[in-house]
């Protein structure tokens, strides 16, 4: 068979994946509770027992893989070997098809799939000023009161109350709680190696669906680490929307008995309020902060600038056309749009 028709039929076979699974009702019964998680839980199955992060081999393969490419069809190019440069080419369209093919079985239709919110019990909602002050006020009464039981470094920093292995277990045991709507099989995460590098790309975690791999950046702030595990986690059991991971983790984390989950759940969950309110109400409510939690932030503000540059830029320049390329309007912007839910999760905690 020729190689273009080999192509075509590939390309069709991924068109064909991909318009299933923008079909709600099929993305959600056919994929997202049927053949991606099958197929997920047997990939992870495997990779969960893989001691180092797959995601970091994959990444230096495919940086020299492309170099080593990208040089060898120019030296072919110029001893004018077509044929053998064409067969090259051949071959990579075969890869980039099979993995947009992968992609299209295991994460594609769950951006289809109903609200992660409604299956947590959260009613969304479209929060006003005043219910972004009171929910506000609310998490930051709590965090105020639980931050005194914490232990912190010399930084002013909390300490982690467990280790890696042992919040995944904690988080793991969390998500058991929830409904069917998230996959049931355990998810174990990934400490990155290269986690500095992740920092400046601007990435606290990422998950990678071709090998069921939830990677956690380990260079951020430690209270930071429960609910960026959550939330990468969320991905592998079946929520793809960064927002919506991002209330996952956070409703997860808030609704925890663990001081140090709930910890982190609360302190984004007061950052993210914050920055919603206008000026004068932000001001009002962050001089309540008890000063420990104010160094923290502060703590948390100077370790990222040190990585901002022209890196950072890059990397969240390609990762909103990703989200975007998905169905995400908001693109990158789609991880702040959390204010709404947590307010409803803050009325449903004050039985109002």
């Amino acid at each position: 068979m020729p190689r273009v028709q080999k192509l075509c039929i590939l390309a069709l076979c991924v068109t064909f994946i991909f318009v299933l699974a923008d079909i709600p009702f099929l993305a959600e019964y056919m994929f997202a509770r049927g053949i991606t998680r099958w197929l997920t839980a047997l990939v992870g199955s495997i990779t969960n027992f893989l001691p180092a992060s797959l995601y970091e081999c994959a990444a230096v393969l495919l940086i020299a893989g492309g170099v080593v490419l990208a040089a060898g069809l120019i030296v072919l190019l110029a001893k004018k070997s077509y044929a053998r440069a064409a067969r090259w080419l051949y071959r990579l369209a075969v890869a980039v098809l099979a993995v947009l093919l992968a992609f299209g079985l295991m994460y594609a239709p769950l951006y289809e799939r109903k609200s992660a919110v409604s299956a947590l019990g959260l009613t969304e909602i479209s929060a006003d000023e005043e219910s972004v002050f009171l929910a506000a006020q609310y998490y930051i009464g709590e965090l105020n009161a639980l931050s005194e039981k914490l232990e912190r470094d010399e930084s002013g920093n909390i300490l982690a109350a467990c280790s890696f292995s042992e919040l995944a277990d904690k988080l793991n045991a969390e998500y058991n709680t929830l409904c069917d709507y998230f996959a049931s099989y355990e998810v174990r995460p990934k400490e990155v190696g290269l986690s500095v590098a992740m920092s400046y790309l601007g990435i606290t975690g990422i998950y990678i669906p071709f090998f069921a791999e939830a990677n956690v950046n380990t260079d951020i702030p430690s209270y930071e680490l429960p609910s960026t595990m959550a939330h990468e986690m969320a991905h592998a059991k079946g929520v793809s929307r960064e927002n919506e991971a991002n209330i996952v983790s956070y409703v997860l984390c808030i609704r925890s008995e663990d001081d140090y989950i709930r910890y982190s759940g609360l302190m984004n969950a007061a950052a993210r309020l914050l920055n919603a309110l206008d000026e004068d109400n932000f001001s009002v409510l962050y001089e309540t902060l008890s000063p420990e939690i104010k160094k923290e932030f502060a703590n948390a503000s100077a370790h990222y600038k040190k990585y901002e540059g022209i890196i950072d830029e890059i990397s969240s320049f390609f990762n909103d056309l990703f989200l975007k390329s998905n169905g995400v309007a908001g693109g990158t912007k789609s991880y702040g749009e959390t204010v709404g839910s947590l307010v409803a999760l803050y009325r449903e905690l004050v039985g109002a």
